[in-house]
C-alpha cells in the first residue's frame, strides 16, 4: 500500500486552474447578485458596480498567492495519512501484536520479522496491509 507521494510538479496546471475556478463559482454568483441588487433595487450609479468588481479582482490578486497550495495539494486517503506517523506498542510485537495510534488500538506487525519490539516502545508506521499496520522501531 505504501505509495510515493505526488510532488506538486506532478499535478497538471490545467487541473489546478480548473479546481480554482470551480471554487470561485459561489463567490462570483454572490458578487453578481449583490451587483444586481445595488444596480436595480438601491439604484446606485453604475460606476459603483465597477468599483465593486475592481475590489473583487484586487481581493483575488491578494489571496491567490496565499491559497495556491490548497489547489495543488494532492488528496491523500486516510490510510496514506497514517504513513510515517508514530504509535506506541501496547504489547510485545514478536513480530505481531498491537499498538496504540491516536487513541485507537491497531493490530501491527514489525517490518522486519526478526525484530522484536517491546511494550512501550515508539514505532513508526511504515506500511499498511489489509487492516494491519506494518511498523518499525524508532531508534
Amino acid at each position: 500500500m505504501k505509495t510515493d507521494k505526488l510532488s506538486t510538479h506532478d499535478i497538471p496546471v490545467r487541473r489546478i486552474i480548473m479546481r480554482y475556478l470551480l471554487f470561485q463559482i459561489p463567490g462570483i454568483s454572490i458578487l453578481i447578485l449583490v451587483s444586481l441588487f445595488f444596480l436595480y433595487v438601491v439604484e446606485v450609479p453604475g460606476w459603483t458596480i465597477w468599483l465593486l468588481a475592481g475590489a473583487w479582482v484586487i481581493k483575488e490578486l491578494i489571496t491567490v498567492p496565499f491559497t495556491w497550495r490548497l489547489y495543488i495539494r494532492p488528496r491523500l486517503s486516510p490510510a496514506e495519512l497514517m504513513l510515517d506517523q508514530y504509535g506506541v506498542a501496547i504489547e510485545k510485537l514478536d513480530p505481531k501484536g498491537f499498538i496504540q495510534f491516536h487513541n485507537e488500538i491497531w493490530e501491527a506487525e514489525a517490518a522486519d520479522p526478526h525484530m522484536i519490539i517491546e511494550k512501550g516502545e515508539t514505532v513508526k508506521i511504515h506500511d499498511i496491509r489489509e487492516m494491519r499496520l506494518i511498523v518499525e522501531k524508532v531508534k
